[in-house]
């Protein structure tokens, strides 16, 4: 199926070469991969550092691929595990830190070599390990699981799988499934030197009458594709001149002179069939009065409607760009919320305060994104997705020091919080996402202004304590979105994964 995102699409076709693999993998039979690797591994603040402390670790890559292929032909791993075995001083890291259990991200950085010394780098960032339970004393083993983009396998000719650098960044809990102080833990980990990283091979068979010259180096791909792609719209697809639009548009060269803008009447957003798509969305909330953050690590189920309008906007400082909009929805039991978030706070820095708080969102999330021109230097679509979304919160079952406090079922903002997010990322020419894409996911940031509180308490009025201690100016968000599964890329369906939040 044609992969959709809310950025200029086709961009494969512009470069040869980098074009994803097209139809169902040729092969002879499957192989399992199960290779045990040495590696060293270091707390990730510390790498850098001249005194830095590298632990010696055990990485276990297990996948099962073809064992052969015809060329042209995508190479697919599947049921893909990457284990990651601590050292017992890595296990006193996380004890330190009042850790009961662990879960988090693996992100394994893969290189693909074709004989002759042709290479291309794929990285595996979707693998998410569950929550294990810290021992008392090591070695730790984290286990991660997820799809990974696959490769071309251009011409004939064997292929090597190696392993390289990996990051395993953890989310620590305490036994009461508080979060740890910091609240999270991450190890950069290399390859032993002197150590074989080649995990797998697979050979690739010339396809029949084709050219035995070799041809260029496997592109990494994220999404198999059953069909050619399709040319795209021409309004969706950023180019160095004006896209066509439903209204003359006075649009003079890609604003060089710096006078492009002045002279542009950009014309409405053309409204367009959306792609419905969902996934999932979690993160932190930071309460600056209170010196701590809500830790959103139930995710909200996240529905989209990618790319329901389209405008053509004047030129940028380097060209004419689109926006693309789309909107979204949460969705918890059946209500646009998230899944209630429990948390504990010093309450004017010295009394311990937990309370439950429900998100429910006031409207759909609008998603506006600015799809640039493509950067044939770097090789990339940049663009910059901004959601804002109004969120009513309400607090219940709040506890002071143990003790219940009755706010009653009333207790919420006087008016919804204004909450906008911020992504940026890109699409390579390999059709690959970095950063933040509406399809794809990846780290949003953003500050919010928490209103003042209305109708707390049942026998005394607590509006006025939880506006003095919760309520405030800038407060800085940090969401993480999981990639979507859509009507037109099943990739990730029908349960997409759930994103590990990001400090």
């Amino acid at each position: 199926m044609r992969r959709t995102r809310a950025a200029a699409v086709g961009v494969a076709v512009l470069v040869a070469g980098m074009i994803p693999g097209t139809g169902v993998a040729v092969d002879e039979g499957e192989q399992t991969v199960d290779a045990e690797l040495a590696y060293r591994c270091a707390v990730a603040s510390s790498v850098g550092d001249d005194d830095r402390v590298l632990r010696r670790a055990t990485v276990r890559v297990s996948a099962v691929l073809p064992r052969q292929v015809m060329a042209g032909r995508p190479v697919r791993a599947e049921e893909v595990t990457v284990r990651v075995q601590l050292p017992p001083e890595a296990v006193a890291d996380l004890t330190a830190l009042g850790a009961a259990k662990a879960g988090g991200a693996v992100s394994l950085t893969t290189t693909v070599a074709r004989k002759g010394g042709e290479t291309a780098e794929v990285t595996w960032s979707q693998l998410s390990a569950p929550d294990t339970v810290v021992p008392a004393v090591g070695p730790y083993t984290i286990e991660a699981r997820g799809a990974v983009p696959t490769v071309n396998a251009g011409s004939g000719g064997d292929l090597t799988f190696s392993a390289g650098a990996l990051g395993a960044d953890l989310l620590p809990r305490r036994a009461d499934d508080a979060p740890t102080t910091p609240p999270n833990l991450s190890f950069a980990c290399t390859p032993e030197p002197g150590a074989d990283p080649v995990f797998a091979r697979v050979t690739v068979r010339p396809a029949p009458g084709a050219d035995p010259a070799p041809s260029p180096v496997p592109a990494p791909s994220p999404v198999p594709s059953p069909s050619p792609v399709p040319s795209p719209p021409p309004v969706l697809t950023p180019v160095p001149t004006p896209a066509p639009a439903p209204a003359p548009v006075p649009v003079p060269g890609p604003g060089r002179g710096g006078t492009a803008a002045d002279d542009c009447v950009e014309p409405p957003p053309v409204p367009s069939v959306p792609v419905k798509g969902h996934g999932y969305l979690a993160g932190y909330a930071n309460v600056a009065k209170l010196g701590g953050a809500m830790f959103l690590k139930d995710p909200g189920l996240l529905r989209v409607n990618m790319n329901k309008m389209v405008q053509i906007r004047c030129p940028s400082p380097n060209g004419p760009f689109a926006t693309l909009y789309s909107d979204a929805t949460l969705d918890h039991r059946g209500k646009p919320r998230f899944p209630p978030v429990r948390s504990t706070f010093l309450t004017f820095g010295f009394m311990p305060t937990t309370a439950t708080a429900e998100l429910t969102l006031d409207g759909p999330i609008e998603i506006a994104t600015d799809a640039y021109p493509i950067d044939m230097e770097q090789g990339r679509l940049p663009e910059v997705s901004t959601a804002t979304a109004e969120l009513w919160i309400r607090l219940y079952d709040v506890r002071v020091n143990g003790t219940p406090l009755d706010v009653g079922p009333a207790c919420r903002t006087v008016r919804p919080m204004r909450l906008v997010l911020t992504g940026r990322g890109y699409h390579d020419f390999a059709n690959q996402a970095f950063g933040y894409t509406v399809d794809r996911g990846g780290p949003l940031t953003g500050t919010a202004d928490i209103p003042e509180f209305s109708g707390c308490g049942v026998k005394e009025d607590l509006d006025r304590l939880f506006t003095a201690s919760v309520s405030g100016r800038n407060n800085f968000t940090r969401m993480t979105q999981g990639p979507l599964c859509t009507e037109q890329d099943a990739t990730f369906c029908p349960d997409p994964p759930r994103p590990k939040p990001q400090k």
